[in-house]
């Protein structure tokens, strides 16, 4: 009974957890995307040159990969991945040199924009006033890109239209989401703003900081449309 009574007596130290184990992985993948994508870019503006650089390129976009396999689950996940890993090889694809180039990196992110459309069109309703009110200024948009783009793309013109309409596609299906969707939304505009900014520096004149602005844009689309889907699964 003495030792009972003196073993109930000893106050036994209490374990220490840690404070929200899962908070550490979940900040570290997006900052490790910022920062890789802020070194490509600043390596790019520098001028440096090298096949490294491809995968430079590339390893954002792999980044959200990762992110996606964490953070998003069935088919959602499956279709998300693809249509990342097609992003990144047109990444790796435009970086080389090599005959017939930007036909190859975009049939890429053609490949990407069909996947991402089929994705959103899951759970896309185009009869609410809110995916008209967003349909109507991307339509406007593209028409106005395609009467400036397509006839200064000459024999490129065939497949440059059919990659302004998987864009649009994707937007719409964007615009039509059923969720909360205004992030996946502004993803689906800010590609479409990378897009035209690469059509107009290739095919109409060259644009001042080009390759910064490009990159800008497509890593912050990327960014956004990942979490964009993540919060419409919310």
């Amino acid at each position: 009974m003495r030792n009972n009574n003196h073993n109930q007596g000893i106050a036994m130290p209490s374990k220490v957890l840690p404070a929200n184990p899962a908070a550490q992985p979940q900040h570290f993948l997006p900052v490790a995307f910022i920062c890789a994508a802020a070194l490509f870019m600043l390596l790019e503006g520098l001028g440096i040159k090298g096949l490294w650089m491809a995968s430079l390129k590339a390893l954002p976009i792999a980044i959200l990969g990762a992110i996606a396999l964490r953070q998003l689950g069935g088919l959602t996940r499956a279709l998300t991945l693809a249509a990342l890993a097609f992003s990144a090889l047109g990444d790796v694809l435009l970086e080389m040199d090599f005959p017939n180039q930007f036909i190859a990196g975009l049939g890429a992110f053609l490949l990407a924009q069909l996947i991402y459309a089929g994705n959103f069109l899951r759970r896309a309703d185009f009869r609410n006033r809110r995916s008209l009110l967003r349909a109507a200024p991307v339509l406007i948009a593209a028409l106005l890109l395609a009467r400036l783009i397509l006839p200064a793309s000459a024999e490129l013109a065939p497949a440059v239209l059919f990659y302004l309409l998987a864009i649009v596609v994707m937007a719409l299906a964007a615009a039509a989401n059923r969720g909360d969707s205004a992030l996946l939304f502004g993803g689906a505009v800010t590609f479409m703003v990378s897009d035209t900014l690469i059509a107009l520096n290739k095919f109409i004149a060259p644009i001042p900081f080009a390759d910064t602005a490009i990159m800008l844009t497509y890593y912050s689309a990327q960014f956004f449309i990942l979490y964009g889907i993540r919060r419409t699964q919310a």
